[in-house]
């Protein structure tokens, strides 16, 4: 058993978490939310002991806690160099191999070089170098953005019957109804505990937050009281019962208003993005004619054909590996076809957000970037970046402090400041929390122009309404 007490965790003086008391065994399954930059990783981080905090307790009774973080690294080396270096000794390999059959690794080579191995390989591979401790607590953030539709698939069966404890931090929806047993919100540094999948959780907030503004009324219903009372006693003409009165009123307003303040619930949400296109749903977007690429005499794709007309909305889905950031990078201009012809409309302004921002200075503050690559006035970039939740003491950070999720908003934020005929958004709801996947979609479900959409989040995909699907797999596609 894990069992956090009042515990209170502060950065440059500033509380992220606040007295916050926990408890979580017994091969329980629990997701962690909430928006980005709340103090999720930095949970984590004290849980596994990667963070001090200033007050309360933290008591690991009895259990091994493994930990994957959301961001994977590897040296450059092999597969099996690298296990073998988390074994006791060479001949325990036997371990390997059962848990390689454990996790369903039916690609698994180990000579090949981790470099090589697609997102869900490297995720497979460091929840095997994980479970190599033994652990009977696995904290795993953001498990699903390193996976495909069918890896996710594998996983959350494999999350379900784990013998083990698990505690993550996830933002997919359709994910966590699959899996969890109880979910774990951070909010206005306070912890709050919901017992069910994602559904549940979302029926007992919606409560939660009616009882919360019918408390907030009755509170500024009886401040009014007190206070119209201490008038009234103050106009009392005898001096001696002027003052006890006034004395017993003012007691009552630090009991039971001063002691005991109740505030509005509000939900900050990054605001609602408009995308204005004049492009009819005749004109051609992109075609492919014929088209092959290779990568180093390997065919990626061959004799490859499909077109996207004005207004259509695609899924582009396939296994991790199949080639569908080579088909976004070959309308983009970025690499070029082997043979055959890729044929982009005319005048059109085609908007590309990478599903890794590799783009971001991470050495710049937040507004000096904005305005640089915007080329926005100074004094609007506050307004502008206000609309994705970050307020005018968070624009003197380095896009380097930010968190993944932070990143991402921020990233959307570039790419939203110009209107586009065609949006080509790679896994674009990656490291989003939820209240900005929503907006997200309803954005996107608005848009009248063409999108293309690279996501495995199903919940997601369904919210914004594609028209079709483009299913990309051994070097085919098919149009649905």
């Amino acid at each position: 058993m894990i069992i956090g007490s009042n515990i209170t965790k502060s950065f440059t003086g500033e509380p992220i978490l606040d007295n916050i008391s926990f408890k979580i065994g017994n091969n329980k399954k629990v997701a962690l939310v909430g928006k980005n930059g709340c103090g999720k990783s930095t949970l984590f981080n004290v849980i596994t002991g990667n963070y001090e905090y200033e007050k309360g307790s933290i008591k690991i009774e009895s259990e091994v806690v493994g930990y994957i973080p959301q961001e994977l690294s590897f040296e450059d080396e092999m597969v099996g160099e690298f296990l073998e270096k988390r074994l006791e000794n060479s001949w325990d390999f036997y371990k390997v191999e059962k848990l390689v059959e454990d996790l369903e690794f039916t690609n698994f080579d180990q000579y090949q070089e981790i470099k090589t191995m697609s997102e869900g390989q490297k995720m497979k591979l460091k929840i095997l170098e994980t479970l190599l401790t033994d652990p009977t607590v696995l904290l795993i953030d953001e498990p699903t953005n390193h996976l495909d539709i069918e890896g996710i698939l594998w996983f959350e069966k494999y999350v379900k019957n784990l013998d083990k404890t698990v505690l993550m931090i996830s933002h997919d929806r359709e994910f966590l109804n699959n899996t969890v047993d109880e979910i774990w919100e951070i909010e206005n540094k306070k912890l709050l505990v919901f017992v069910g999948n994602y559904d549940d959780y979302k029926e007992q907030k919606l409560k939660l937050i009616d009882k919360w503004n019918e408390d907030y009324v009755r509170f500024v219903r009886k401040k009014h009281q007190l206070e119209t009372l201490l008038e009234n006693v103050r106009k009392i003409k005898d001096g001696k019962k002027r003052g006890t009165a006034v004395s017993s009123a003012k007691k009552r307003i630090d009991r039971e208003i001063e002691g005991n303040k109740k505030e509005k619930y509000v939900n900050k949400k990054m605001n609602q993005v408009n995308f204005e296109t004049g492009i009819t749903h005749s004109k051609l977007m992109i075609r492919f004619d014929d088209v092959t690429k290779t990568y180093k005499d390997k065919p990626v794709f061959e004799n490859m054909s499909f077109e996207l007309r004005g207004g259509e909305k695609v899924w582009l889905l396939g296994p991790n590996g199949a080639g569908k950031s080579t088909i976004v990078k070959m309308i983009m201009g970025v690499e070029q076809a082997t043979s055959g012809e890729v044929k982009i409309g005319e005048n059109l302004k085609i908007g590309y957000f990478a599903q890794k921002q590799t783009h971001l200075d991470f050495e710049q503050n937040i507004h000096d970037f904005f305005v640089k690559e915007t080329g926005c006035f100074y004094y609007d970039a506050f307004g502008l970046l206000g609309k994705f939740m970050f307020e005018k003491k968070d624009l003197t950070k380095k896009v380097g402090e930010l968190s993944p999720g932070q990143r991402a908003r921020f990233a959307f934020a570039l790419f939203a400041y110009k209107n586009y005929d065609m949006l080509i958004l790679d896994e674009p709801d990656n490291h989003l929390d939820i209240d900005t996947k929503e907006v997200l979609e309803d954005s996107l479900r608005n848009y009248k122009g063409t999108l293309l959409l690279i996501s495995h989040d199903r919940f997601f995909v369904e919210r914004l309404g594609t028209d079709s699907i483009m299913y990309l797999r051994d070097g085919e596609i098919v149009k649905e």
